[in-house]
């Protein structure tokens, strides 16, 4: 003899008819903003779930009884005790990013199904917002799923992330790709990306680079051993020249790939123009030019800064136009503490200075020529071009380092 509550016929028929009350109660609580349906049986308070289809890829919307826990949302997968799950529960199985609307308030996470130990510890602060719970659970042979909901904001750092690698003209698609197998919202991402779900391609989920995880254990270290970043040189900024045969060959690269430019959009809006057309464009570097970059101006670096430093990045090519204006700012902080800018070729009118502060927040402007270099402290220090190119082109080079963290540092972090 079953012991479940109801027959697969009975509760096929259940299930049909609560999944027309279910859309419509999703509806009126999305736009009334949970003023209007926002409690089951008038009483109990619920919440609106918004979850991926499986097989469609489509957001479905889900009245749920609100559930909380250290003040993040908990989803019950009752479906009334009974003999099967609601189909949210495999959507959610299928892909664990959701949003939790809460009256008006609208939030992203990432859904992680409860272990039975974890769930039986959770069960009586379940019951505690809607005692029948515990009644479906007895009507039911079924392991009731139940989901713990961890919040996937969009960080400061994150944002920054998607800055740096917009400038740098990575592919949007790309970029998507991290963050989506990161565990971020589709809706949060573009959102953020200025653009539209539908509008990306998702990427096979890949690897990080052995050169990326090292980069991303030495920036843990770094936090670790310093609170603020550090000054390293008594007025933050040095003028250079690069190895000449090395400047030859940028130039040549710049030349040869010029039919290879590509629009930047700045995230940030850090480079503006007062003429037509865009501020600045760019020419992706391969790999081994940029490592050659790197290894070039690394003892220079070293030798300045007075610390052992660690190769984070080499920036493509950036043509700035006519007319751009690059405003102050500072770099990075986590990855971008010593900077050199390198001028690989210009065609101006009139000189085109870069304004820098130094440690005493001094204004200084500093003209290079090409093939000479600026090493400076670029996080620490705001420095920008606030005057309007005059000319067709300026073309520079980005390159960036941060210190070295030993293990004896960061085993002495406080």
């Amino acid at each position: 003899m079953s012991n479940e509550r109801y027959s697969k016929k009975e509760a096929s028929r259940i299930r049909n008819a609560l999944k027309a009350i279910s859309g419509l109660n999703s509806f009126i609580y999305k736009i009334s903003k949970g003023k209007i349906w926002g409690k089951w049986a008038g009483k109990y308070p619920i919440m609106l779930l918004s979850v991926f289809g499986s097989k469609t890829g489509k957001i479905r919307n889900v009245p749920l009884i609100k559930v909380i826990h250290d003040n993040k949302p908990v989803l019950v997968a009752s479906m009334g005790g009974m003999p099967m799950h609601p189909s949210w529960y495999f959507n959610v199985m299928a892909n664990p990013r959701i949003s939790v609307q809460i009256g008006s308030e609208k939030k992203y996470y990432l859904a992680k199904k409860l272990t039975d130990e974890e769930k039986d510890e959770m069960w009586p602060t379940i019951c505690s917002f809607y005692p029948d719970y515990d009644q479906y659970k007895k009507n039911t042979q079924r392991n009731i799923g139940v989901f713990a909901c961890e919040e996937k904001a969009m960080t400061n750092e994150w944002r920054e992330w998607i800055s740096e690698n917009i400038d740098r003209g990575c592919d949007r698609n790309e970029l998507y790709s991290i963050l989506y197998h990161d565990g971020f919202h589709p809706e949060l991402i573009a959102s953020e990306m200025h653009a539209n779900v539908g509008g990306f391609k998702l990427q096979p989920e890949k690897k990080e680079s052995p050169k990326e995880e090292n980069i991303q254990n030495m920036v843990h270290a770094f936090k670790n051993a310093h609170k603020e970043i550090p000054v390293y040189t008594d007025v933050g900024f040095k003028k250079d020249k690069l190895d000449e045969s090395l400047h030859q060959k940028i130039l040549t690269f710049y030349k040869e790939n010029s039919a290879s430019l590509q629009i930047e959009n700045v995230a940030g809006g850090y480079i503006e123009t007062d003429a037509e057309g865009s501020a600045s464009h760019t020419i992706e570097m391969p790999n081994d030019l940029r490592d050659e970059v790197h290894q070039s101006l690394l003892n220079k670096a070293e030798d300045w800064s007075g610390i052992r430093l660690l190769p984070t990045y080499v920036y493509g090519v950036r043509i700035y136009n006519r007319g751009a204006i690059l405003k102050p700012h500072r770099d990075r902080e986590e990855t971008h503490i010593i900077g050199v800018i390198i001028n690989i070729d210009q065609k101006v009118h009139a000189p085109w200075g870069l304004e820098i502060e130094d440690h005493q927040r001094n204004n200084h402007e500093i003209f290079l020529s090409p093939g000479e270099v600026i090493f400076y402290e670029s996080a620490t220090l705001d420095h920008g071009r606030p005057m309007p190119l005059d000319g067709d082109s300026f073309v520079n080079v980005f390159c960036h380092y941060m210190p070295y963290i030993n293990k004896a540092e960061n085993s002495n972090e406080i």
